[in-house]
């Protein structure tokens, strides 16, 4: 896992190569990225020029009030990549630091660049003003987070957005939609790594700050309804998933159809956890009937539809009919 030196650093270089894209010195630069990305690999060289490339078209293409979402998505996809090379290669942070700073050494005098960030003397990415706090470099830790996550280590992700968290609420604001995104990825990924009542805890009061800033009925609030019910099974609590399930499969009927994959999402979870319940004959017959919608949506060899006709026998055989399991 990145420091936050490292991190701060991948976050900066990733802005860099965005000002580099459209300043005069962008040949020396696209050289200079290209070469450190490939690693002495002449095709993965090859790919990362692809890659600067493209950064630099879409760039000259934009134009106007995206011009910024455009900037800051390029940015952060940048960061990403070398916080990879850094993950994947530590002897590339003093070759990088290198780069950061005489990319910005090229920029026209008096250009500030749009993160605000500028190196110390002594070449450390921990002392650039922006500094961890800010939103760039926020959004990379967020994603990097998210990819251990990703990757099998749950504990490490929530570990990483139980740090970031303070640090999003305190620049962005508690209720900014990229700070709840945070709290759900960390309620996520604390029952993922073993603790669903602390996530079902967690989902609860997200739950009612989207529905204060999103609404009742929006999609970012029928989420964590869903993954309020989820882990509220999860942590043991059979009975209150199925009626929370319950609750919300007419809403999403309402808004998605009663045949859309997040609804058909909401049926199968409401039938597993009405026989978690207790209720194996109730269970075995909603997931009767979900096999079929499964079947005519995705198709009789899609992993849910298969995934569904294990519940189905599953439930069929605790509700005591043995032999129709084999049929």
């Amino acid at each position: 896992m990145l420091g936050e030196s490292l991190l701060t650093l991948a976050a900066l270089a990733g802005q860099m190569v965005v000002d580099a894209a459209t300043s005069d010195g962008w040949e020396k630069a696209e050289r200079g990225y290209a070469q450190l990305l490939g690693r002495g690999n002449a095709k993965q060289a090859k790919l990362a020029r692809g890659w600067l490339e493209e950064t630099r078209e879409q760039l000259s293409r934009g134009a106007g009030a995206d011009m910024g979402l455009v900037r800051t998505a390029l940015a952060g996809r940048w960061a990403g990549r070398w916080a990879d090379l850094l993950e994947a290669d530590p002897d590339a942070e003093a070759e990088l630091r290198a780069l950061v700073q005489e990319a910005q050494a090229a920029l026209p005098a008096g250009q500030v660049p749009p993160s605000d960030q500028a190196v110390s003397a002594d070449g450390d990415a921990s002392s650039y003003a922006a500094g961890p706090d800010h939103p760039g470099a926020l959004a990379t830790r967020s994603e990097l987070a998210y990819s251990a996550g990703q990757a099998g280590d749950a504990a490490a992700a929530r570990d990483q957005f139980a740090t970031l968290l303070p640090m999003a609420e305190r620049v962005l604001g508690p209720e900014h939609p990229d700070t709840l995104t945070n709290r759900h990825n960390l309620a996520n990924f604390t029952g993922y790594a073993g603790d669903g009542a602390a996530a079902r805890d967690q989902f609860a009061t997200l739950l009612r700050a989207r529905e204060r800033v999103f609404g009742a009925d929006s999609p970012d609030t029928l989420v964590a309804r869903f993954n309020l019910a989820y882990w509220t099974g999860r942590a043991g609590d059979a009975a209150a998933a199925r009626d929370q399930f319950a609750t919300l499969l007419p809403i999403r009927e309402r808004m998605y159809g009663p045949d859309h994959p997040d609804t058909l999402a909401v049926r199968e979870e409401l039938a597993y956890w009405t026989g978690c319940a207790g209720a194996a004959a109730a269970a075995r017959d909603q997931f009767a009937t979900l096999l079929s919608a499964y079947e005519e949506v995705l198709g009789s060899e899609h992993p849910e539809t298969l995934a569904v006709w294990y519940q189905l026998a599953h439930w069929t055989a605790l509700a005591g009919d043995e032999g129709a399991t084999q049929d």
